[in-house]
């Protein structure tokens, strides 16, 4: 009788060894998968902002093209400028709604989405 009540909890004992070792693996690739959407989203993002800068610049002397049709060229140029920083300047003040909420949120989607079992 105690030889077979040794041998179930020696049983239980690697069957719970065993389930720590899977449920550790299993965190490991979870945090893996995670951390993969979360620098693959930084390297498109990064990629895309590598993109639309010279594409901003460009259409921004375009604007100053536009503006010395109807004033003179240093007039131009500090309008553009004015207009660049009076957007800079939103985007600071609602940095949180544009820029703070998103990426919270998807940070927060990405590590706090439930498994699709």
């Amino acid at each position: 009788m105690k030889s077979k009540i040794t041998d179930e909890i020696k049983d239980i004992f690697s069957q719970s060894v065993n389930w720590a070792r899977l449920e550790v693996e299993y965190l490991k690739l979870t945090a893996a998968e995670k951390l993969i959407i979360l620098i693959s989203a930084m390297i498109i993002g990064g990629v895309i902002m590598l993109f639309l800068v010279p594409v901003l610049i460009l259409l921004l002397f375009a604007l100053v093209d536009t503006f010395k049709l109807f004033m003179a060229a240093p007039l131009a140029y500090l309008s553009v400028g004015g207009i660049v920083i009076l957007l800079l300047l939103l985007l600071f003040l609602f940095r949180k709604p544009l820029v703070v909420n998103p990426v919270s949120r998807f940070i927060t989607k990405v590590i706090l989405e439930k498994g699709k079992d």
